[in-house]
């Protein structure tokens, strides 16, 4: 299914578990073949996947008890020298502890934009809100993300 590696990164942001993302995204590929029948009368082949992934998931993590936590979003590496490595680990790790700070439902929702590239309206129906709500959340997140990195780096404090 071309959904199932945004499927399995999206289960990876919630549970930060390879192993047991993978799992999640193979029940939900069975669960979208047992319900096959219903595919031509779905708008969005990939927001009603992603609805699943998301709804597995949160039922994996109420069954066992899991703490929930955002995936990293970018591993420093590459052709970078070892100061541009230490810059980018910082930053990374500014950044998530700023964004450990959200609520899981905004977490997600910015996810959902920025990592997955998801649209507003695939977003909103993925976590049954209105657009409007997506929008003023990302943005009101962005501003939030922008001033706690901004304070963490001209007084190396968060908050």
């Amino acid at each position: 299914m071309p959904a199932s590696e945004k499927m399995y990164r999206y289960a990876l942001s919630i549970l930060n578990e390879p192993e047991t993302a993978h799992d999640v995204v193979q029940d939900c590929l069975v669960k979208i073949w047992e319900n096959r029948q219903k595919l031509p009368e779905i708008k969005s082949l990939e927001s009603w996947a992603m609805r699943i992934t998301r709804n597995q998931c949160y039922d994996w993590v109420k069954t066992n008890r899991f703490s929930v936590s955002v995936h990293k979003i970018a591993e420093p590496g590459g052709n970078q020298s070892a100061d541009q490595q230490l810059l980018v680990s910082d930053q990374k790790q500014w950044f998530e502890q700023v964004l450990a700070g959200f609520p899981q439902k905004q977490k997600e929702i910015f996810h959902l934009r920025e990592v997955e590239e998801m649209t507003y309206q695939e977003i909103a129906d993925i976590l049954s809100l209105s657009i409007s709500d997506v929008k003023v959340t990302l943005h009101r997140m962005r501003e939030k993300i922008r001033s706690s990195l901004q304070k963490i780096e001209d007084y190396g404090i968060a908050n």
